[in-house]
């Protein structure tokens, strides 16, 4: 996830302020863990995993050998479910490491243990405390090694941005190693480099991440510039060294172990829209490294969008697809515009892949498969359907508006999500704007209350190709609330015209009196001519604006 749109309030005379800002790629309604058998055969089969609390996603299954050291560490994580270390051993008893934003909305890493069917979830921090699991940060893709030797003990590998930021376009994400045994934590990515997904071998004796290229990060989104590399998990098991790699596949992330000498990763490729020239996509693909070899092969098929895997084998892989790409996601989609769970094995390329979750609910979206009970569950995150709210027969999102944990006291930090985009916090502090998750409706919110203070309408008009059908496009959106610095005008600035076309026309507005508290409320186009105009800012005094 990313975050948009951010509106600073610097909270007139006081010297503290806040910002607000909602997330790209964040979905209105929370994640959660569901695993089920490959192939299931009906939604019967779906089982949730965590517990529904807070958004939880990006799962992997815990090794037994981790999990008892877990439990050596805090013992409250099996007696609160009634598991025994029999049952770990046995299986009765499965162990989970996930992503969850329950804790003053970062996203860290939790424990799991899930035992008829009773489930404790602790965060790392809780369980090894607030020195090496503390503070601001973001934690990512937790896997276990070590424990290969009598003398080397189980440790969890995780990236982590706990080190502090040291210059400005480059990434703070780094893989660390922490004991499971005595908390002890190591930096595994050496200073000066920045890796994420990191994902250790079946051996647990070597860890491979997905590297910046360059060490440097030029603000992409999708497509991040990564090379496949690959290091050592335990360095005083190898008699102090890391044995860091040149990289063994470029332009690839999300690497996932068949064997100690295969993985499997992803590719995202640029390609040019064949149908709008000046327009860039992205495609992914799955492929296959044989290390020793140094032979990379596609496992997908060019025909599918395929990202994430999770390998079963040398041979077997599960992966998200998405079958037929969408502009704009609507309710209206059709099931290949969904993501789903697939599994492709090399080793027998004529048959057609597995297909799994369209046989749960083929209209819902599935995330970052992983594998569990030896390869015969698949696990993945999707939304919880539960937490819809239903109105006069509809389906509805929440709006939230969420308090985060900071890292200066002197900045409060809010993420607003479900409809709500594009916040924009008054200069004093005492009015929120913000657009719907559709871009028509300009909201207001302040201590009279939540209103709409200006909506526009779809324009749909068909324009007509040479050869093929008519094509139907729709213009009038606003884009970019923004408020003047001057709180005593009450003014507030919006782009009209085609949301995120940068090859399209938009004009600037002021809507003035917006709060309705000052005089009679008012719009006025300030800019003409055609131009892609956006972004206003106006001097303190509120006098003048500068825009792109």
């Amino acid at each position: 996830m990313f975050w948009d749109s951010l509106s600073l309030s610097a909270g007139g005379a006081s010297k503290h302020g806040s910002i607000a800002a909602f997330t790209t790629y964040r979905p209105p309604l929370p994640w959660d863990i569901f695993s089920c058998p490959i192939p299931p055969s009906s939604d019967n089969d779906e089982q949730q995993l965590a517990d529904g609390i807070s958004y939880n996603y990006n799962c992997r299954s815990i090794p037994v050998m981790a999990l008892k050291a877990l439990i050596a560490k805090k013992p409250d994580l099996a007696s609160e479910c009634g598991a025994t270390a029999d049952d770990v051993e046995q299986g009765r008893a499965i162990g989970l490491v996930f992503v969850s934003e329950r804790d003053n909305g970062l996203e860290t890493l939790h424990v799991a243990l899930r035992c008829n069917d009773r489930v404790k979830v602790l965060s790392l921090a809780e369980i090894y405390g607030v020195d090496t699991f503390g503070g601001v940060r973001m934690e990512d893709s937790g896997c276990f090694g070590g424990g290969f030797t009598p003398d080397s003990d189980p440790s969890i590998v995780y990236v982590s941005t706990k080190k502090v930021v040291e210059k400005r376009r480059t990434p703070w994400t780094m893989v660390y190693r922490t004991n499971l045994r005595t908390g002890e934590t190591e930096q595994l990515t050496p200073d000066g480099q920045y890796d994420l997904s990191p994902a250790v071998s079946p051996s647990g004796k070597k860890v491979a991440v997905a590297s910046f290229r360059g060490n440097t990060w030029t603000g992409e989104i999708e497509l991040l510039k990564t090379n496949i590399v690959v290091m050592n998990v335990d360095r005083k098991a190898h008699g102090g060294k890391l044995q860091r790699s040149t990289p063994i596949a470029e332009n690839g992330g999300w690497p996932s172990w068949g064997s100690d000498n295969v993985i499997f990763f992803h590719r995202g490729i640029s390609m040019v829209d064949p149908a709008n020239g000046s327009r860039v996509t992205t495609h992914w693909g799955v492929f296959r490294c044989d290390i020793t070899t140094k032979q990379i092969v596609r496992v997908t098929p060019e025909v599918l969008d395929a990202m994430t895997p999770a390998a079963i084998s040398e041979t077997k892989v599960a992966v998200a697809t998405i079958g037929q790409r969408v502009k704009q996601l609507s309710d209206q989609r059709e099931e290949l515009q969904y993501r789903h769970i697939e599994i492709f094995d090399l080793a027998m390329p004529d048959q057609p892949s597995v297909k799994i979750t369209q046989n749960i609910f083929p209209k819902a979206d599935y995330y970052n498969p992983f594998i569990l009970d030896g390869g015969c569950r698949i696990g993945y995150h999707r939304v919880r359907k539960d937490e819809m709210i239903h109105q006069d027969g509809k389906s509805c999102t929440p709006r939230n508006f969420e308090k985060l944990q900071s890292p200066n006291e002197d900045m409060e930090l809010f993420r607003v999500s479900g409809s709500v985009v594009c916040p924009a916090i008054s200069p004093d502090g005492s009015k929120l704007a913000f657009l719907d998750s559709e871009f028509k409706a300009l909201w207001l919110a302040d201590k009279q209350g939540v209103r709409i203070i200006w909506e526009v309408r779809s324009t749909i008009y068909m324009e007509m190709h040479t050869g093929n059908p008519l094509a139907e496009r729709e213009a009038n959106s606003i884009i970019s609330a923004t408020w003047n610095s001057n709180p005593e005008k009450d003014i507030l600035y919006v782009c009209v015209g085609s949301s995120f076309n940068s090859y399209s026309t938009l004009e600037i507005y002021a809507v003035f009196h917006a709060s309705g508290t000052g005089g009679r409320q008012g719009k006025q186009r300030l800019t003409s001519g055609g131009f892609n105009n956006a972004f206003p800012s106006s001097n303190p005094d509120g006098t003048k604006i500068v825009f792109r």
